[in-house]
């Protein structure tokens, strides 16, 4: 088998594993308030996500969920530079959430289950130190990236776990892969996208989760203009969204 032909047949099957992940769930929504429910999350946590976005969030007296991988507080991101442990710390006084994205940031797929969950635990030990609390129980992948088995293997260890697939989450949804709506300017289509399926739940009812990373005036390919996620924010709104961060959602959405 020739160099291109490995290349290829790896690849393939890396894709037919994601979209089999993807469809299985382990985790099963059991039931869903009515409605069109919305959550703000923010990954990584550049600087200008915890200043510019928070402006903008500020202005419609929302709060959005901070998914932060702790390994890369302090560094040059892809992003923009990441932010600091003092600012998460004024984050979370300012009511928004602090969740988990592991340490390293690495794409969990390459590492055993094992090695999975210790990275996590020490993004929670590192949180607890900047915090002086436990951070939410909510966890996103890195690269939105997971396995059967790694999502099996979270329950029990986090509330929720975010994926990166857009779609809805309604009743059945997957708790430990949960739809999210990717505003990174590198998709042309992700502000039809995030509009359609904003859309679809003010009418259907469901959970929309919309997220990005940096957010400035020229943001990297994976954030948006202060403008674009105010006209959003704007939109939810006046389609009739309830707005609350991750963690605040679940609890409301699995209360018996």
């Amino acid at each position: 088998m020739t160099d291109d032909a490995e290349t290829h047949r790896r690849s393939l099957s890396r894709r037919v594993a994601r979209r089999v992940t993807g469809m299985v769930r382990v985790a099963p929504l059991r039931r869903m308030e009515a409605g069109f429910h919305l959550s703000i999350a923010l990954d990584d946590c550049p600087d200008s996500a915890c200043t510019r976005g928070v402006e903008v969030l500020d202005a419609h007296g929302l709060r959005a969920t901070f998914y932060i991988a702790t390994g890369l507080l302090g560094q040059d991101g892809v992003s923009g530079p990441i932010t600091t442990a003092q600012r998460i710390r004024a984050l979370a006084a300012e009511g928004h959430e602090i969740a988990l994205h592991t340490h390293d940031h690495a794409d969990l797929t390459g590492l055993s289950v094992a090695d999975a969950l210790a990275d996590i635990q020490h993004n929670i030990s590192y949180l607890q130190d900047i915090l002086g609390a436990n951070p939410s129980p909510h966890f996103a992948y890195p690269y939105g990236e997971t396995t059967l088995t790694l999502k099996r293997a979270l329950l029990g260890h986090v509330a929720s776990a975010r994926g990166v697939r857009a779609g809805i989450n309604r009743i059945f949804a997957d708790r430990m892969q949960l739809f999210a709506c990717d505003l990174g300017s590198h998709r042309p289509d992700y502000l039809a996208a995030a509009r359609r399926l904003m859309q679809s739940a003010s009418i259907s009812g469901g959970w929309v989760v919309l997220f990005t990373h940096d957010v400035q005036p020229n943001p990297s390919p994976y954030g948006v203009t202060p403008q674009v996620l105010d006209s959003l924010v704007k939109e939810a709104i006046a389609l009739g969204a309830t707005p609350a961060p991750i963690g605040e959602t679940w609890s409301r959405l699995s209360a018996e």
